[in-house]
């Protein structure tokens, strides 16, 4: 990854870019990876890896985009982010409007393969957003709540999904986080289904370990007979200092 002369990211923000490229790139390579402490199953012979996502605070959006072009990384244009914006506004207790949040995704060529993939999703949450402080950026950037990895089922059914639930939330360790439908995605929508690491497993302060699961099609039924453990999901994530 080739460095910009005029750098919209801090060098915090540049070691973690850096990193998440590479581990996107490996990815790409090798294959889907797997919560630990599953090495096997049915996860490699149905999922093929779709991304890896961070959240980034760099100076101004409009030379962030530049500056990831600068890098060689591809970004597509970026589109206002509803669903982090509001995560945020909840973690933080200050107004949506206030977060300015946009996604942005890198294009990745690594290996074997022909062409880019997008295989990093950034979100893009520049230091002019009213909202934005300091407690957030170290906070944000000690336990990553909103970076995770996703995998795309490839040909998914309702035993499929309910398979690799089972198995993401036994064998894995992860506590389901809920889910959601979006019919703009596909021919048919997509379901994506959201994990976060046990907090009773992870290490006190810790980044926040989080996975998706990209499923083509409408499981909105699989979704409303899995009920989230509210509480579970509120120990892994932490309470924020306001």
């Amino acid at each position: 990854m080739t460095g910009s002369s005029r750098s919209s990211l801090d060098p915090e923000d540049t070691r973690r870019l850096a990193s998440v490229v590479t581990r996107a790139r490996r990815a790409l390579g090798d294959g889907p990876p797997l919560p630990a402490p599953l090495t096997d199953g049915i996860v490699p012979g149905h999922c093929a890896f779709s991304h890896c996502a961070l959240l980034l605070f760099p100076a101004e959006l409009d030379a962030a985009v530049e500056d990831l072009r600068n890098r060689g990384l591809a970004p597509s244009p970026p589109v206002p982010s509803v669903v982090v914006r509001r995560r945020l506004s909840d973690r933080y207790g200050i107004p949506a409007a206030d977060c300015d949040v946009w996604i942005t995704r890198l294009h990745l060529a690594a290996g074997k393969r022909r062409g880019a993939a997008p295989a990093v999703e950034l979100f893009l949450f520049p230091r002019t957003a009213p909202a934005l402080d300091r407690r957030i950026v170290e906070r944000e950037r000690l336990r990553g709540f909103e970076n995770h990895t996703a995998l795309q089922v490839t040909s998914p059914t309702r035993p499929l999904v309910e398979r690799l639930y089972d198995t993401w939330c036994g064998d894995g360790g992860l506590l389901w986080e809920g889910g959601g439908y979006s019919p703009h995605e596909g021919d048919g929508g997509s379901t994506v289904l959201y994990f976060v690491r046990d907090g009773a497993t992870a290490s006190p302060g810790s980044p926040l370990e989080r996975w998706e699961l990209n499923c083509p099609g409408d499981f909105r039924p699989f979704l409303a007979d899995r009920p989230v453990d509210t509480a579970a999901v509120a120990r892994a994530y932490g309470r924020p200092d306001h």
